[in-house]
C-alpha cells in the first residue's frame, strides 16, 4: 500500500519544477492528484505522464492568486473526490529584478511576488481548510525557501517567504484541534526548469555555478525530486507528529 493510498491532494505548481516532482512522487504513493496549475501545456504534461503510468491525476487550470478561481478548484477537487486530504501550496518562484529595497522598483516587483507567494499560499489554505475541518483533519505542505533563513538580497521574495513560515506556525496552532497539520518546507539550491534556464543550461546539465556552491556546502545543490520526498512524508500519516516545522532542505546552507 503506498503512504498516500485513497488520499486526495491538491498540488499547486504541479506542472513543472519541485511541483511536478510533487505530483508525480504522491500519485506513485497512491494519492489522487489534482495538479492545480496556471499554464496548461505543463500540467498536462504532468497529467499525462502519471496517468501513462498507472496513477490517478487531474489537471484544473488555476491560477493562486485569484480567489475566485481558487475556491472553484477546491470546490470541484471536493465533487470528484469528496474530500482534500493533503494540500502542497508549491506555486510561487523569484524573479530576477527584485533586489535591495532601497534599488528595487516596487511596482514592479513587490505586488507580483506576495501576490504569488504569500497570498497564493493563504488563498488556497483558506479554501481548503473548510473541507479539511468537515472530512475530519489533513495535511498542509507550503513552501517557503532558503532566502526566509539567510539574508539574501531579493528582498521582497525574502519577506515573503518570510510570511510563509509566519503563517505556516499559526495556522498549525490554530487548526490541530481539527486534525489539520501545517508544515513547511525551505528549499535552497534546486535545479529546477526555471533554475536552469536562469543559469542558461539545458536539461540534464548542471549549472557551472553549481560547483562552487557543492563545494562550500556539500549537500547544498539538490534536485526537485529530493524537495518532493520530503513534502511527501509530511503530507503522509508516517508525520503524524509533526506540524509547525519548518524543515531547512538546504543542506545546511542556512547554518554554516
Amino acid at each position: 500500500m503506498g503512504r498516500l493510498e485513497g488520499k486526495s491532494a491538491v498540488v499547486t505548481g504541479g506542472g513543472t519544477g519541485i511541483g511536478r516532482a510533487a505530483s508525480e512522487r504522491f500519485a506513485l504513493e497512491g494519492a489522487r492528484v489534482v495538479i492545480a496549475e496556471l499554464n496548461p501545456d505543463l500540467a498536462q504534461e504532468t497529467e499525462q505522464f502519471i496517468r501513462d503510468a498507472g496513477g490517478d491525476a487531474t489537471f484544473l487550470q488555476t491560477d493562486v492568486t485569484d480567489e475566485d478561481q481558487v475556491e472553484a478548484t477546491m470546490a470541484s477537487v471536493m465533487v470528484a473526490h469528496g474530500s482534500i486530504d493533503v494540500l502542497y501550496n508549491c506555486a510561487g518562484g523569484s524573479i530576477t529584478t527584485d533586489g535591495k529595497v532601497d534599488e528595487i522598483d516596487l511596482d514592479a516587483v513587490y505586488d507580483h511576488t506576495m501576490s504569488l507567494d504569500l497570498r497564493g499560499t493563504m488563498l488556497c489554505s483558506r479554501h481548503a481548510v473548510p473541507h479539511m475541518i468537515a472530512s475530519g483533519g489533513g495535511a498542509i505542505v507550503n513552501m517557503s525557501s532558503l532566502a526566509a533563513l539567510n539574508g539574501v538580497n531579493m528582498h521582497v521574495y525574502s519577506a515573503a517567504k518570510g510570511g510563509v513560515i509566519s503563517l505556516t506556525r499559526s495556522m498549525a496552532a490554530s487548526y490541530a484541534r481539527n486534525g489539520i497539520r501545517v508544515n513547511a518546507i525551505c528549499p535552497g539550491f534546486v535545479l529546477t526548469e526555471r533554475v536552469r534556464e536562469r543559469f542558461g543550461t539545458a536539461a540534464g546539465e548542471r549549472p557551472a555555478q553549481t560547483d562552487k556552491t557543492a563545494r562550500r556546502y556539500p549537500f547544498g545543490v539538490g534536485e526537485p525530486h529530493e524537495i518532493a520526498n520530503i513534502a511527501l512524508f509530511l503530507a503522509s500519516d508516517e508525520a503524524r507528529m509533526i506540524t509547525a516545522a519548518i524543515v531547512p532542505a538546504d543542506g545546511g546552507m542556512s547554518v554554516y
